[in-house]
């Protein structure tokens, strides 16, 4: 890391992008788009100890939730200070992931002040971006200025700044009804191969050694929409990324019955769908085309959309079932899995996301519910996804868990294929 000017401590290697990132948000807001709170997390406060890599990444991986379900955005100042940008219906959410952070450091002199006189609350400030936006964009071009006066970036600086652009879909303007035309146009058009990724579900076995149980066909939505549209956030309004994301469907099933990948069609596969395209004349299409009964055909759904309309989504289960699929609950975390029981629901798999925190669940209240949970709804019914280190697979596998998914697996699944 390089040294931060204004404090002289180690400065964030995404802390000047961030910083930019976060006074070009403020200006692009409209009056009528500030309802949201914003939390300033003075971590650099904390004593140096507490406040390491892996600390630091603990302290956003408690906002994660809020995260990746678009309701909220973090933002890394140089100092290491976390600016963190919600929705107020998630208030409680952000109460609630304060609270974990109380935890965290509880044996830190700024925590154990703030227990002592909740008036002593140096850890944080609370921020209403109607009342206060002006207080928030003053702070951030004081921020920008220092950051323009500083010395030039260093190459992790440089590097770190680039993969936020990569892989950053907050960023652009909000998708627009018109937009959204535009878009499914251009998916007509474009050819979905080289945005076709794969990622396999691997079972371990007695050796140890994971055998592949299914194969994920999805596409990565970042970089088409680098490609497509890179100026627009193609998330932002969930009901028009929605219809994108059937429009998405449809082409991601034509491109597989054409049986271009003979070994993806014989081991079995996963694609993601939402439940209406499930009732489409396209699906009845690929079904005629390619029904699942010699192999192992996952149909992955998100849980808000089967809730949206369970009428439709019971009629849509029924129907796969009876033909062969198997339906998979993708995209869940620690506060939806409870809601997510594939023997209530009547579905086969339930994918539970890697998070952090789970590492500290060993002996814990919460991991034994967790525990108790999984075991609940029989070995082999749930996946926990994005498993990016040895740690996460051995944590889900104290958890009880057999199927997983993630970076790390890929690594493994490489040496199987």
């Amino acid at each position: 890391m390089s040294m931060d000017p204004q404090t002289g401590t180690a400065a964030h290697p995404l802390g000047a992008s961030h910083e930019a990132r976060f006074l070009d948000d403020l200006k692009s807001l409209d009056p009528g788009s500030r309802d949201r709170g914003v939390i300033r997390l003075h971590l650099s406060r904390l004593l140096p100890e507490n406040r390491d890599k892996d600390n630091l990444r603990n302290a956003e991986t408690v906002f994660d939730d809020l995260a990746r379900t678009r309701t909220a955005q973090l933002y890394r100042m140089r100092n290491s200070d976390l600016m963190v940008v919600f929705e107020n219906h998630e208030t409680a959410s952000a109460e609630r992931a304060m609270l974990k952070l109380l935890k965290l450091w509880e044996r830190d002199p700024l925590i154990a002040k703030f227990k002592s006189d909740a008036r002593k609350n140096r850890l944080s400030n609370w921020f209403d971006m109607n009342t206060d936006y002006d207080k928030l964009l003053t702070f951030a071009m004081r921020q920008a200025a220092s950051t323009e006066k500083s010395v030039r970036k260093t190459l992790p600086e440089l590097i770190a700044a680039r993969e936020l652009l990569r892989n950053s879909a907050e960023r652009g303007t909000p998708l627009t009804p018109t937009e959204l035309g535009k878009a499914e146009d251009a998916l007509a058009r474009v050819d979905l191969s080289s945005f076709t990724r794969r990622q396999p579900v691997c079972a371990f076995v007695e050796d140890g050694k994971p055998e592949i149980v299914f194969t994920e066909v999805f596409v990565s939505i970042a970089d088409l929409r680098e490609t497509l549209m890179p100026r627009t956030d193609l998330t932002i309004n969930p009901w028009l990324f929605q219809r994108f994301t059937q429009t998405l469907d449809r082409r991601v099933m034509a491109q597989i019955a054409r049986r271009e990948d003979r070994t993806l069609v014989r081991d079995g596969f996963s694609i993601n769908v939402n439940v209406s395209t499930v009732l489409s004349e396209e699906f009845l299409s690929f079904d005629d085309d390619f029904a699942p009964s010699s192999q192992d055909v996952v149909l992955e759904m998100r849980l808000e959309d089967m809730f949206a309309d369970p009428g439709s989504f019971a009629f849509a289960r029924d129907f796969v079932t009876e033909r062969g699929y198997r339906i998979c609950i993708d995209g869940l975390n620690l506060s939806t899995f409870p809601f997510a029981d594939p023997n209530r629901l009547g579905v086969t798999y339930a994918k539970l996301n890697w998070a952090q925190e789970m590492t500290a669940y060993g002996g814990t209240e919460q991991g034994q519910r967790l525990k108790e949970m999984i075991r609940e709804r029989k070995k082999g019914r749930t996946i926990l996804a994005r498993c990016d280190s040895e740690a996460a697979v051995k944590v889900g596998q104290q958890m009880g868990i057999t199927l997983f998914q993630g970076r790390y697996i890929d690594a493994l699944a490489r040496g199987i294929r």
